[in-house]
């Protein structure tokens, strides 16, 4: 390859605003390979990372990558290979990693691929390549294999929580996330309810094999899970939006003896809660935070097979050129999933 070639990448270096920039095509070292961006999705993250004055500028955006394989310098991958790719990757041996903590490891969090996932050319680091990088089979269209991490990120938060067949549950928020773990939920054998703002979001999950669902403006769905729970409430609640109104939800909607999870929050965002309530009715709060790399073939495996095309949650595809468009409707909330791609 002609490293002299522009390498177009896509970065946020003020507020609100994604732009084009030219550099070079990244150059290999040992163990690395180059990739040619096909399809990467546009992530909460990114999101918040463009539009959040928490976050300070610029930011490297883009994760959600599937890629073809253009160089290798590693024994474990050849040019040609379709890949999905995840950014970060915690030194195995560490404190953390030992622990189950591997999220939370300083290495995991400065890791990353180069220059970011929405770049004609990816460079994956030699420390990545082992543990998130991930051949997609044949059969698998690229706009569900983008789906890879996402669903590694749900695959943990299910791992760090105690559910059993028969359980039921409340998902807070149907988003391109939220709607993630009703297929897992479903197959766990877990009866599941789901509250949101849109109904067409509450239709979607119904699809994927939720039980109910109710949007917030026909009321308490508190009220739906104590119903058909024999009054006790459910056995777990999944915050993918994290408000003092959802949380609010949570409490109420909850078993006394039960989970809530949350998995989705902003910076800054100091909720009152009541602990006495808490501990009195031994409610468990549990945070999930990314996934390690052990969960990324798992998460393909399923991509792989039937009840997970997640293709048909994708509503939006911008070339780079483009993605500015595409950041602005995914920070709007009202559309499905947001992809940048490049493929024809």
């Amino acid at each position: 390859m002609n490293h002299a070639l522009m390498n177009r990448v896509l970065t946020c270096k003020t507020a609100d605003t994604v732009s084009v920039e030219n550099g070079p095509t990244p150059i290999l070292g040992q163990g690395e390979i180059l990739v040619q961006l096909i399809a990467c999705g546009i992530c909460g993250t990114d999101v918040a990372k463009v539009y959040d004055p928490y976050f300070p500028k610029p930011q490297k955006i883009g994760h959600e990558l599937v890629a073809t394989i253009v160089q290798s310098q590693s024994s474990q991958f050849t040019v040609g290979q379709r890949v999905a790719v995840a950014h970060h990757a915690p030194d195995v041996e560490s404190h953390y990693s030992t622990r189950g903590s591997a999220p939370m490891d300083p290495v995991f969090k400065s890791s990353n691929i180069d220059p970011g996932g929405f770049s004609d050319y990816i460079r994956v680091p030699q420390a990545l390549v082992p543990f998130t990088v991930v051949p997609v089979p044949d059969h698998v269209p690229d706009l569900r294999a983008i789906f890879m991490e996402p669903l590694a990120c749900c695959l943990r938060a299910m791992d760090r929580i105690a559910i059993a067949r028969g359980d039921s549950a409340l998902i807070v928020g149907a988003g391109a996330v939220g709607i993630l773990f009703v297929p897992l939920l479903r197959d766990a054998g877990v009866k599941t309810l789901v509250t949101d703002v849109r109904q067409e979001r509450i239709d979607l999950a119904l699809n994927w094999g939720a039980h109910s669902g109710r949007t917030v403006a026909e009321g308490d769905i508190a009220e739906v899970a104590k119903l058909q729970s024999v009054g006790r409430g459910v056995d777990l609640v999944v915050l993918c939006v994290f408000t003092r109104e959802t949380i609010r939800t949570a409490m109420n909607a909850v078993r006394d003896g039960g989970t809530i999870l949350i998995f989705g929050s902003k910076p800054n965002n100091e909720i009152t809660i009541d602990w006495w309530d808490i501990w009195r009715r031994e409610i468990n709060l549990i945070t999930s935070y990314s996934a390690t790399p052990e969960l990324m073939p798992r998460a393909m495996a399923l991509l792989s097979g039937e009840g997970y095309a997640f293709e048909t949650l994708v509503s939006h595809q911008f070339p780079i050129a483009e993605a500015q468009t595409g950041f602005d409707l995914a920070r709007q909330g009202r559309v499905g999933k947001v992809v940048v791609t490049e493929r024809k």
